[in-house]
């Protein structure tokens, strides 16, 4: 049995990851998530304990075609968090997340 955790949900670096999730803890993720009240909060962690492979494998295959701190990669990303996670001023959970998954760059590698 693949025990299921991601770093989104503040997970430290475990064995047992799933294939796509990111071992390291997304601080400003989380930092985010503290802004909104809980049970929106509650709703958005739910979700990105879900869609958390989902967006980091998204991420790798963005890799492939664009440096991390290119431009490109960073609007398509954001374009992608917002199709993927809609929400009401979610804003800064997307920035916040964007920025974890540009500093986890070799586990995206």
């Amino acid at each position: 049995m693949v025990r299921r955790e991601t770093a989104i949900a503040g997970a430290s670096p475990h064995p047992y990851c799933e294939e796509g999730a990111m071992a390291v803890q997304w601080t400003r993720t989380r930092e985010a998530l503290r802004q909104f009240p809980a049970g929106n909060a509650a709703t958005y962690f739910a979700q990105l304990v879900l869609k958390g492979p989902q967006i980091v494998n998204h991420a790798r295959s963005l890799l492939q075609a664009y440096p991390i701190q290119d431009d490109r990669f960073k609007i398509q990303m954001i374009h992608y968090l917002r199709q993927t996670l809609p929400g009401n001023d979610l804003e800064p959970l997307y920035e916040a997340m964007l920025q974890d998954i540009m500093a986890d760059k070799p586990q995206l590698q």
